[in-house]
């Protein structure tokens, strides 16, 4: 599923170049559970941002399920993460103004999908997670 060979992401500013990947290989299979652990500034952001297409390389091939995506432009990153990324943050990055069931909604409506199929969706997610009782709740 993700596949990077030699990926490299350097920072340059001014005067300063700061090698945060150096020629990282990795390889994880759908259905894998990876962790990524390292001491503060080795690169682990670095590189999550770059998995998650938030981030381009410098150098190195990325290939998410067989394609190169390392070379994509924002529009070719932003479509391909809509449909097979999500994000599971350490805060809660939640919207204040939005209850439990629209902070869950929103994603959904980015797809495109029917309100009908977004009910559905956001309905069982809730069940899943036993926190239908706070689906009219807001974060705060």
């Amino acid at each position: 599923m993700i596949q990077t060979r030699e990926l490299t992401r350097i920072f340059r500013a001014e005067e300063v170049e700061t090698t945060a990947l150096n020629k990282v290989n990795l390889n994880i299979n759908q259905g894998e559970f990876v962790a990524i652990m390292g001491p503060s500034g080795c690169g682990k952001s670095t590189l999550l941002n770059i998995l998650g297409l938030l981030d381009t390389p410098t150098s190195g091939e990325f290939n998410f399920f067989e394609e190169d995506v390392a070379g994509f432009n924002e529009r070719q990153r932003a479509r391909l993460r809509k449909r097979n990324i999500g994000f599971v943050f350490q805060n809660f990055n939640l919207i204040d103004q939005f209850t439990v069931f629209e902070n869950v909604e929103l994603p959904l409506i980015y797809l495109g999908l029917s309100a009908k199929e977004r009910r559905t969706r956001v309905e069982e997610a809730l069940e899943k997670m036993q926190m239908s009782h706070r689906k009219k709740h807001y974060p705060n």
